[in-house]
């Protein structure tokens, strides 16, 4: 079975929270997995003047995976020795920074629910991602797989996970869970694929001299 799910008691010791395990297809842990609660019929929750920041260091976006709540502005810093040009034409976020070194732009605000992936038209190897999300309630697994939700309102919920080197779909990728006031639940997802191999990145900084 590719996705069991647990709900009532368990390990974790909060009120109200949900521990969300991803294991891949050898049984191992699966690391960095984006995991987000949706509450059935839940109002949904816009950041208020909620900012993060994407980095850009030895020509790769810094996290590689950033979630953020719908109405976060996100800052794009190049720490980079060479000027990018940053881009999306995701239908949650279509937008382009010109070429550009250091903090040349404004903070863009992500207003929609999506998956958005980013790019560099001068550096093809660079791609990152914003997950969008109206939840309050997200997070990525730690090196052993697991990532504890807490303070969930009382309710059935949706829970999804995703992964940028995802090698399948389908139903095994979210689960329904009751979370029960002052109770823990827990949900466990086995992926069926081994994921995809690494992106190549160079891997190191150049120096202006070399564009």
């Amino acid at each position: 079975m590719a996705c069991t799910v647990l709900a009532g008691p368990g390990p974790v010791a909060a009120a109200s929270a949900l521990s969300v395990t991803v294991t891949g297809a050898d049984g191992r842990p699966v690391e960095g997995a984006v995991v987000i609660a949706e509450q059935a019929g839940g109002a949904a929750h816009p950041a208020i003047n909620a900012k993060a920041v994407m980095d850009q260091r030895n020509l790769t976006f810094v996290p590689d995976v950033l979630i953020v709540q719908t109405g976060t502005a996100v800052d794009f810093p190049n720490s980079d020795q060479v000027r990018h040009q940053v881009y999306s034409f995701s239908s949650a976020k279509a937008f382009q920074l010109a070429l550009y070194a250091g903090r040349a732009h404004a903070p863009v605000v992500f207003d929609h629910a999506g998956l958005v992936t980013l790019g560099c038209n001068i550096h093809d190897s660079m791609v990152g991602y914003i997950w969008v999300t109206d939840s309050p309630w997200f997070g990525r697994t730690a090196a052993n797989g697991t990532l504890l939700l807490r303070d969930l309102a009382p309710g059935e919920y949706t829970v999804r996970i995703w992964h940028a080197r995802l090698n399948e779909a389908g139903p095994q990728l979210q689960a329904q869970v009751r979370v029960d006031d002052g109770a823990a639940a827990t949900a466990s997802f086995r992926l069926q694929h081994a994921l995809k191999a690494e992106l190549m990145h160079h891997g190191a900084d150049k120096r202006w001299a070399d564009y």
